[in-house]
């Protein structure tokens, strides 16, 4: 039987075209919310979700402080308020420290950084005026914690994405507000599709997983959503690895 954790919960999921974000958005509508999405790519989400009249989908870049302010307000218009923020909007340049570019770095930084606080912010604000004691579940990485080559600009983003949800929980407690973070590793998303399909690299990194496998997006779900979900009632400011095992060695 389908758990219903979010019937007449309003959740809003960035980057919800695809991947990670796709399925957030998939099972909080099977959990009984509405749900609004913030992403650039409309043809992906006239794909993923037209015809479904539980989900909204607003064009906005987490970049753009404006376009954030503005979705945000056009989320509040249609439902009244936002319950879930599910702040998970991110990129990645594989581009080693010494070929890394200005343009690069500010892109990864912009996005994962930079879209975190202003979506985060403006969502909070929302739920302080409105007396809403709501659930923000930032998407970190294990690369947080884990060093990587080649990926320059991404483990130091989402370091500074940890250090912001202890902040912003810290925070926002006094309003009734919980705030951690979802540290997934490598899932079959689009964005781990070079590594998962080119052999050679594929083998090389599952070598150095205890299990031996990626992961499934499946299973960062249930994790995200448990720390949005009244089961987490007593959790704020932690960051959850669900990476199986990736940082032991």
């Amino acid at each position: 039987m389908e758990r219903e954790r979010f019937v007449d919960k309003i959740a809003l999921v960035t980057g919800g075209a695809n991947g990670l974000g796709r399925g957030m958005v998939e099972q909080l509508v099977k959990e009984g919310a509405q749900v609004a999405v913030f992403d650039i790519e409309d043809d992906t989400m006239e794909e993923a979700f037209d015809g479904n009249d539980r989900v909204y989908c607003v064009h906005c870049d987490v970049r753009d402080y404006d376009q954030v302010q503005k979705g945000v307000q056009n989320v509040i218009e249609r439902y009244g308020r936002i319950d879930v923020l599910m702040n998970n909007a991110g990129i990645v340049h594989r581009q080693g420290f010494l070929e890394c570019s200005k343009e690069g770095w500010l892109d990864v930084m912009d996005t994962n950084l930079n879209g975190v606080f202003y979506v985060g912010q403006a969502v909070a604000r929302t739920m302080v005026d409105l007396g809403v004691e709501g659930c923000i579940v930032n998407t970190c990485s294990n690369t947080s914690r884990k060093t990587v080559a080649g990926v320059t600009p991404y483990g130091p983003s989402k370091a500074a994405v940890k250090m912001l949800t202890q902040i912003m929980a810290l925070e926002l407690a006094k309003y009734g507000i919980h705030v951690n973070a979802v540290a997934p590793g490598t899932s079959r998303t689009r964005i781990a599709a070079g590594t998962i399909n080119d052999p050679e690299r594929s083998a090389a990194f599952l070598a150095k997983m205890p299990f031996g496998r990626y992961g499934e997006v499946r299973e960062m779900v249930s994790v995200a959503l448990f720390l949005a979900s009244e089961d987490a009632s007593f959790i704020t400011g932690e960051t959850i690895y669900e990476e199986g095992g990736f940082s032991l060695p």
